[in-house]
């Protein structure tokens, strides 16, 4: 999990270049407001961007350097996206779930088999690292996902959310997987070993919370759903998680209504994820604030949901939505963002340029991160997408429209 060498100077060359460097309202944001220069370049040097724009400037900025040179004349380049909300730490396959789904049985494993798999992958942490995760990040990244929220969640005890926080720590510095920002994920359903939801979350707040952040926790979240932890229960986690120097972000009103919202609008999280039964009233209020609704299709699809995030009626007074893949073996095994966007087209009819800045500056915005944007010094993390012109974003799908991936200003696709 070593960091590589430093990259050197490279140009790359390309039909379009769309920046998403803006301050310009979510709702009806054109790729104009987007940033979109034609026939671009973009200079690369150690890791960051050191100019771009109208080609002819760039490779006069150029001229006088090293560099290596990459021509993309059939791509538009755009910010690598950013994942805001994932759980790849998992082991074990939950396909007899999902066909068990499609004849409207009952589910056989449910998460906790996805929990028992993971604790007997953790007996071998690297190699489950090596052997599952890594692999999967790795696909994230060849898909354009050049920043990944991760979740833990599967453990459910302070030992095994301890080492899964300790694997992302020691991944963040491989430039060769999407950076890794690490939510304590605790709070995701009730283990064996607990017999009632209460005492699980005292559990939590005396003997994990208070050691997350030390292990590399950058947030805290909580599945807040009715049969899960109730809203009262995940404030008080939430709470206790600020208390020990977390941002806070949750799952909200998923699969029904249970006030998760309002109890998290109130506590002022970063980002409200989900948010299918959120109410109208919870829509006016977050439009006024800073929390990002971070938007699954992917689940919706996946689990038939007759209800989804009011998306579009937030993106009307004012608000932000982010879309992001909750992959997961159990609700969401999607890992691909480029998909994501046509599902949020098509369930949230989002526009091409909305869902781009969804994928980019809304979701690390949710998060909290210079990240989504291009702009001179920032991060050289980028993807060339093969379209014919931007808004073809989102409408072809199930496959892989990304021709270059570049990382930390290395070229890894």
């Amino acid at each position: 999990m070593a960091a590589v060498a430093a990259a050197p100077a490279l140009l790359l060359r390309a039909r379009a270049l769309i920046t998403c460097d803006t301050e310009a309202p979510q709702q009806g944001i054109t790729f104009e407001d987007l940033g979109l220069v034609e026939r671009a370049a973009i200079l690369l040097r150690d890791g960051r961007i050191a100019a771009m724009g109208e080609r002819a400037t760039v490779e006069r900025a150029a001229g006088a350097l090293d560099c290596e040179l990459l021509d993309l004349p059939n791509a538009v380049i755009v910010p690598g996206f950013v994942d805001a909300h994932t759980h790849p730490l998992f082991s074990g396959n939950r396909e007899p779930d999902f066909r068990a789904r499609l004849r409207n049985e009952p589910s056989p494993l449910g998460m906790l088999y996805t929990v028992a798999r993971t604790r007997e992958a953790l007996l071998s942490p690297e190699r489950f690292w090596h052997v599952e995760v890594e692999p999967r990040l790795r696909a994230m990244l060849a898909h354009g996902t050049t920043t990944a929220e991760i979740k833990t969640g599967y453990a459910l005890h302070r030992p095994g959310e301890l080492e899964l926080l300790d694997l992302l720590v020691r991944a963040r510095s491989d430039e060769r997987l999407p950076w890794i920002l690490p939510t304590f994920l605790g709070a995701h359903a009730l283990p064996p070993e607990f017999p009632d939801a209460d005492g699980y979350v005292d559990y939590l707040i005396d003997q994990c919370l208070p050691y997350a952040r030390v292990h590399g926790a950058r947030y805290a979240d909580a599945f807040c759903e009715p049969g899960c932890f109730s809203a009262a229960q995940t404030e008080r986690y939430l709470k206790a998680a600020r208390e020990e120097g977390l941002r806070l972000r949750v799952h909200c009103d998923e699969m029904q209504h249970g006030g998760a919202a309002t109890m998290a609008i109130a506590l002022g999280v970063d980002a409200i994820d989900h948010g299918n039964y959120m109410t109208d009233a919870d829509v006016e209020r977050l439009a006024t604030g800073e929390t990002v609704l971070v938007a699954c299709p992917a689940t919706i699809d996946y689990l038939g949901l007759e209800r989804h995030a009011p998306v579009r009626s937030l993106l009307e007074r004012g608000g932000r939505v982010a879309l992001a893949s909750d992959f997961n073996p159990g609700t969401s095994p999607c890992l691909n963002l480029q998909h994501i966007a046509y599902l949020g087209r098509k369930i949230f009819g989002l526009s091409a340029a909305e869902a781009l800045d969804a994928v980019t500056r809304q979701a690390a915005r949710s998060l909290r991160v210079e990240r989504g944007v291009l702009r001179v010094g920032g991060h050289a993390d980028i993807v060339a997408l093969e379209l014919d012109e931007p808004n073809e974003f989102g409408w072809m799908h199930g496959g892989n429209f990304a021709t270059a991936v570049v990382r930390a200003g290395r070229v890894l696709l």
